[in-house]
């Protein structure tokens, strides 16, 4: 009786295997039926990590996956992610470099890469466009893990980066950048003028061809010349800059750059304290701008009313918990950063990176090593799977 038992609950066990076995072959047969319409909506909608996966499953799913049409989808699905640097230390005691991206809406920190030793960046992180990320010499894409020089002249040097834009008649990626001036100065100097010490130029991503364009930043206050605040924001082909000065005297700038002409025009910003902390934003596609007395206890957020007349109006002001924020933190300098169109700020401390609603809210808190400080980058960036020329030459 029990020899009997035992065989049969053996043979419903080769049964039950025999039955997993087959679904698991069934299971490609019923995916691979899957019209491409369907699949096409479900690939464009993943993370860029993910279509990678998803293209080593069969030829069908590379085919569609490696489309330039479904990229290009796929860039405009993807979220705008703000990108956050963070200096854990190693085993060794050593810092290194991290560079994450939280997406605001799902609540997660993404990782996107440790940037070691040889992949020879060589400076900050100091522009983005179009899931682009320009560091140092070198441009990268980091869902990709493609890098490539700026310029192919090793002798160009290209500091000082303004911002990096998508020429629209050429398709050509451009960097605009500034060096120091070595052409006499033309103009006329009146007493208590000091000449900007800079000169302005063009880079064509992948290329030697660096050109110089004209610019109205001549005549300064102060023998220092402007520095950039923040990131520039990319409007209707229009690159906005934010300037201000060292030094004793303060004041805010910007200025704007167009570019398809590759011209040069200064903007009226909002009246604000010149000693406040200020920087651009887009929301939803109209020009905003952020400013704080310190940076922690409130942010006064003015919209852009009429483009053409530099009119700006108050749009409201964000009030911060500063003594909540304090019990992450006790002691030392508190980070806000105002990331999004919606009004979400976030607080970097050691140990903890805080995120809040416009009304003060505490959303998420998300946690590092207790020695590790997460650094809000003036970035944004949505990742992007599209295929540059510039990575395959160095490639080959």
């Amino acid at each position: 009786m029990l020899l009997r038992s035992g065989r049969r609950l053996a043979t419903l066990e080769e049964a039950g295997r025999a039955t997993v076995s087959r679904k698991r072959r069934e299971r490609p047969d019923l995916l691979a039926r899957l019209p491409e319409a369907i699949l096409l909506e479900i690939l464009v909608r993943l993370p860029a990590k993910s279509v990678l996966r998803c293209r080593a499953v069969c030829r069908s799913w590379r085919r569609l996956a490696s489309d330039p049409a479904f990229l290009l989808d796929h860039h405009r699905h993807q979220p705008e992610l703000q990108l956050i640097s963070s200096y854990p230390t190693t085993d060794g005691g050593h810092y290194i470099r991290r560079l994450q991206a939280v997406h605001l809406r799902g609540a997660e920190v993404r990782p996107f890469f440790v940037l070691p030793e040889l992949w020879g960046f060589r400076g900050p992180f100091d522009s983005s466009c179009d899931g682009l990320l320009v560091a140092g010499y070198d441009i990268c894409n980091p869902a990709t893990r493609q890098w490539a020089p700026l310029s192919t002249n090793p002798k160009l040097h290209i500091e000082n980066i303004v911002g990096l834009f998508r020429h629209q008649p050429s398709g050509e990626y451009r960097v605009l950048y500034w060096t120091h001036s070595s052409v006499p100065p033309t103009l006329p100097i009146l007493p208590g003028d000091v000449l900007c010490p800079n000169e302005y130029r063009v880079l064509t991503v992948g290329t030697s061809k660096s050109r110089l364009v004209d610019c109205p930043l001549t005549k300064m206050i102060g023998a220092l010349g402007p520095i950039i605040c923040g990131a520039p924001v990319i409007l209707n082909g229009r690159l906005h800059v934010h300037w201000t000065m060292r030094a004793d005297v303060c004041y805010h700038k910007i200025l704007v750059f167009d570019t398809v002409a590759e011209t040069f025009r200064h903007m009226i910003p909002p009246s604000v304290n010149p000693r406040h902390a200020m920087h651009l934003l887009d929301m939803s596609g109209r020009l905003a701008v952020a400013t704080s007395k310190d940076g922690v206890t409130g942010v006064s957020i003015f919209l852009l009313q009429d483009k053409e007349q530099d009119v700006w109006a108050f749009h409201y002001r964000i009030k911060l918990p500063v003594m909540d924020i304090r019990r992450f933190q006790e002691q030392g300098n508190l980070w806000a950063e105002v990331v999004s169109e919606e009004g979400d700020v976030l607080v970097s401390c050691y140990g903890h990176l805080l995120h809040f609603d416009k009304k003060g809210n505490l959303v998420a808190n998300f946690e590092y090593d207790d020695d590790d400080l997460p650094v809000v980058l003036p970035h944004r960036l949505k990742e992007s799977l599209i295929q540059h020329t510039f990575f395959h030459k160095t490639q080959n």
